[in-house]
């Protein structure tokens, strides 16, 4: 009887893998190029972003509550200021309630400190109503 040789088909699935059997150290090396990649990328953003917010001008002058940061809209919605002249017995929450305006918005517009003593005869800015 001669040697008859048997042909056997593979499933679809079985072709796919035959011949590209990867090794461990291919393995590696290609999550290690991956992982740069994503480190470089993560990187490059949070420069990104530190450049932007260090872009932004930035003043000395206090923010008011309620009050936009662009410029233009600022000028259209300007704020107006008058004074008010401290008197004996006053405290800055009386003063605030008086204005009807928050005491710590009042502290914030005339740079004031903790712990916040006023003395008569202070003038302190107050926005118009």
């Amino acid at each position: 009887m001669p040697f008859q040789s048997k042909k056997f088909e593979l499933s679809p699935k079985l072709k796919l893998g035959v011949g590209r059997g990867y090794t461990q150290n291919q393995i590696l090396k290609t999550s290690a190029i991956l992982c740069l990649i994503f480190a470089l990328g993560l990187t490059f953003n949070a420069v990104n972003l530190m450049v932007k917010n260090n872009a932004t001008p930035k003043t000395g002058e206090p923010k008011v509550l309620g009050t936009s940061d662009t410029r233009e809209q600022v000028q259209d919605n300007a704020v107006q200021f008058t004074t008010y002249t401290v008197q004996k017995g006053d405290t800055l929450f009386n003063i605030s309630q008086k204005f009807n305006i928050s005491w710590t918005t009042m502290a914030t517009l005339n740079n004031l400190k903790s712990p916040f003593y006023l003395k008569p005869g202070q003038s302190l800015k107050v926005p118009k109503q």
